[in-house]
């Protein structure tokens, strides 16, 4: 009888195990993945030598934890291609509601196209602008 029960608990175990590897990591609920450092861009050249700053801090969204997991080892090729996107913007368009959807957008498509190269994996679903301070 014991026996029986053992290898009724391995079978089981099993199959919960293959019911994970077969869902590929994709999960019903979103995932998050935050960049801790905030991004701090200086605008001092586009606003007549006044001190004008923009700081945003992004998170990652997606399904897919292997997205996710992928983020943090290429977290320096995102946050230079985050650096260099937010530094060719312009002060006016930054401000505007429209300007920071466009913005948010390219940050979107840019940070993609890195895990597309570096994972083959596009399974990113959004970039979130979580703070997004303008003085």
């Amino acid at each position: 009888m014991n026996i029986l029960l053992n290898a009724l608990i391995i079978t089981l175990l099993s199959l919960n195990s293959f019911a994970t590897y077969a869902g590929g990591g994709q999960s019903t609920q979103p995932l998050y993945y935050v960049i801790e450092e905030p991004f701090t861009i200086n605008f001092l050249r586009q606003s007549d030598e006044k001190a004008r700053y923009l700081q945003i801090k992004v998170a990652l969204m997606s399904k897919d934890q292997s997205i996710l997991s992928s983020a943090d080892s290429n977290l320096p090729m995102i946050q230079d291609t985050l650096r260099v996107l937010f530094a060719e913007q312009n002060m006016e368009t930054v401000k505007s509601l429209d300007g920071r959807s466009e913005l948010q957008q390219k940050a979107y498509e840019r940070i993609k196209a890195i895990f597309e190269e570096e994972t083959g994996n596009s399974n990113l679903e959004a970039v979130y602008f979580t703070t997004f301070l303008w003085q």
